[in-house]
């Protein structure tokens, strides 16, 4: 009897202690906020979401894409306040992105438009400042890529701040956000065109490029917090517990992450469904093969220059595969080989074995999907880190990229033939696929454990750099250098000195020595 009490007394303390350790995790109640509308940005932000409400996880989550309240997860719709970065016009969108200093102004000027309309929403308003402490356990959010506006979401609160980045690099934020920045010799900003800096002139180009938008964009920013003052500039930026990164290094080159950055590329994938019976047969009638052309939600096909178009329409009807075109509208004179719709499953025809090749404008959920798939991609490059993450799969071995504008049909059409018939191609895209697939763990399970982890340590202050608690000149030595400079700058004076001193000695001495020889 004595043997079975001490038992029971053992099962209960074991089980208390159990359920006190787990507690944090299985009760946790989440605030999300998608800051941006754009599907891309979403299916990230969706991804760690339902990683989380799948292991039982409350999540409330403000966003402009509605689909429906489900066990453990409420939506607030926002789709009326935000500009949609849907079916954009190609020629606008590479007008205002054409190189790195436009691109940087464009999207700091978007990050405090989407700061203004987050401010205007009472419902965020009342929970940031009323229920926050009271009602969540942590609070998730996409940061902007410029403007460190939007920290004011997570700004005086004790709750664990979680970033989401659908984008595979922050550059220009990364100081106030993990402290520590790339080293610009080794690691590609996010607007730089190439995936890693590899010639003198790169680096170069690159550092210098790093420096000046940094500074630029800063002092923009600086001068709008000035000039035109608003609420949320008077937040002190809360540096991030964790970061949930859109990248793997397939994708994005190896580089140097803090404690806190989680890589978990590819959440957004889903098992894969049944292809709607009409595009699954054109797929499996089709004995030379399918090619799959989108440039995905953000870029309409349909707004490319006639010339482009021509030059695709022209060289598609030359190809033995059958090309499934995702086009807005009815295209006229299409060619026989050639479906269009305005939407394709992508993900699930990726999969398909008769599937031979991927054309992609480079966004890098995309991406994923053919690499996960083992499809090799020509891609077609529109702004932002489209070129950088096209670049990485050419580095890959399994990519050809090429400009949009100056594609002829000739050159469109010897790339695509080269991809789906040189099987270097295909099989480096098989060797990609199984390196991102070979993880210790998923994706959704790491997800919930560094949720759940930060929470259970109370924001988890050990994983932030040390770099946070630097001003800028410390972080960067220009204070140690400055005294080396110092105490180099004395030690010459000083031996200077003593030169002179010496050469007035042996003046002397040699002066006597000559006096003392003529007499």
């Amino acid at each position: 009897m004595n043997m079975l009490h001490k038992s029971v007394v053992s099962i209960l303390i074991l089980t208390l202690f159990s359920c006190t350790f787990i507690q944090p995790g299985n009760t946790a109640r989440i605030l999300a906020i998608e800051t941006f509308a754009g599907k891309s940005h979403w299916n990230f932000m969706r991804g760690v979401l339902r990683a989380l409400t799948d292991n039982g996880h409350n999540v409330t989550v403000f966003t402009p894409f509605v689909e429906g309240n489900r066990v453990n997860y409420t939506e607030i719709d926002m789709s009326s306040m935000f500009q949609m970065k849907l079916a954009l016009d190609i020629v606008e969108t590479k007008q205002r992105y054409k190189d790195q200093f436009t691109a940087a102004s464009s999207i700091l000027k978007f990050g405090r438009y989407i700061c203004d309309v987050l401010t205007k929403n009472n419902q965020l308003n009342d929970i940031l400042a009323n229920k926050l402490e009271t009602d969540f356990d942590a609070i998730i959010f996409e940061p902007g890529r410029m403007s460190s506006c939007l920290a004011y979401l997570g700004a005086n609160s004790t709750l664990p701040v979680i970033h989401t980045s659908p984008v595979p690099i922050n550059t220009y934020t990364e100081r106030i956000t993990y402290g520590d920045v790339h080293n610009p010799a080794t690691v590609s900003t996010l607007l730089f065109k190439s995936a890693i800096p590899k010639t003198f002139v790169q680096r170069l180009t690159n550092t210098l490029a790093f420096l000046y938008i940094s500074t630029k964009t800063r002092f923009q920013e600086f001068l709008l917090q000035v000039i035109e003052s608003k609420p949320y500039d008077l937040s002190i930026v809360t540096p991030p517990s964790l970061v949930f990164m859109n990248s793997h290094f397939i994708s994005d080159k190896a580089r140097p992450t803090p404690s806190n950055v989680v890589n978990v590329g590819g959440i957004h994938l889903k098992p894969p469904k049944k292809i709607p019976q009409d595009i699954l047969d054109f797929i499996e009638n089709s004995p030379s093969g399918v090619i799959l052309f989108t440039f995905g939600s953000t870029i309409a096909v349909s707004s490319l220059p006639k010339n482009i178009i021509t030059a695709f329409k022209e060289a598609i009807a030359q190809l033995p595969q059958r090309v499934l075109l995702k086009y807005e509208g009815e295209m006229k004179d299409k060619p026989i080989n050639v479906m269009t719709r305005k939407w394709f499953p992508q993900r699930d025809i990726l999969l398909h074995k008769n599937v031979k090749l991927f054309v992609s404008h480079g966004g890098i959920s995309g991406l994923y999907e053919a690499v996960d798939a083992g499809v090799p991609v020509l891609g077609f490059p529109i702004f932002i880190d489209q070129y950088r993450n096209i670049d990485n799969l050419v580095e890959s071995g399994m990519a050809i990229s090429m400009e949009i504008f100056s594609v002829t049909r000739d050159t469109f059409l010897k790339n695509v033939l080269d991809l789906v018939n040189n099987d270097k191609y295909k099989h480096n895209a098989k060797v990609a696929s199984e390196i991102f697939k070979d993880r210790p763990m998923s994706q959704e399970k790491s997800v919930v454990y560094w949720t759940e982890y930060v929470i259970r340590h109370k924001g988890a202050q050990h994983l932030k750099s040390q770099a946070l608690n630097l001003t800028w000149y410390q972080y960067f030595l220009l204070d140690v250098i400055a005294l080396i400079v110092l105490f180099i700058f004395i030690a010459v004076l000083l031996v200077l000195k003593c030169l002179k001193f010496i050469r007035t000695i042996y003046t002397k001495m040699y002066s006597s020595h000559t006096k003392l020889k003529s007499n």
